[in-house]
């Protein structure tokens, strides 16, 4: 309960952090099982908290989709979620180019490819940003 209290956590997250702890196997299970009866772990409610946080860091769909795989949340569970939720990861990315260039992608040819794999590596795929900044007039 100590963990659920700080964040929501998905299942598998949730029962490995407890099998690291030194709980045995089978009370893990048992417990997760419980807490998911009563409500109180759902992959669903993870998967939209951590959605909306990495939105509001300034990180890509590509980027949070592979953290929630990571942490054990299901493909099918995280399309859905982005359905549900429209996330707007243009926003998101125009938001990091104005914070993190001051809304200018221009300079040499070496610093775009810079500033292109620096938006990449927040996990906004390269049609995206070329869109954004397309549509935006950033340059």
């Amino acid at each position: 309960m100590d963990l659920l209290a700080r964040r929501e956590h998905g299942v598998t997250e949730l029962t490995r952090k407890l099998k690291i702890k030194g709980f045995d196997a089978e009370l893990v299970e048992e417990a997760v099982e419980g807490l998911l009866r009563d409500n109180l772990v759902s992959d669903q409610r993870f998967c939209e908290s951590m959605i909306n946080s990495r939105l509001n860091r300034g990180n890509g769909p590509v980027k949070v989709r592979y953290e929630l795989r990571t942490k054990g949340v299901a493909e099918y569970i995280i399309d859905a979620v982005m359905q549900e939720l429209h996330p707007d990861w243009q926003l998101s990315l125009t938001n990091l180019i104005k914070k993190k260039y001051a809304g200018q992608l221009s300079g040499t040819p070496a610093e775009r490819v810079k500033q292109v794999k620096f938006l990449v590596s927040r996990g906004f795929p390269y049609d995206m940003i070329y869109s954004v900044i397309k549509d935006a007039e950033l340059d």
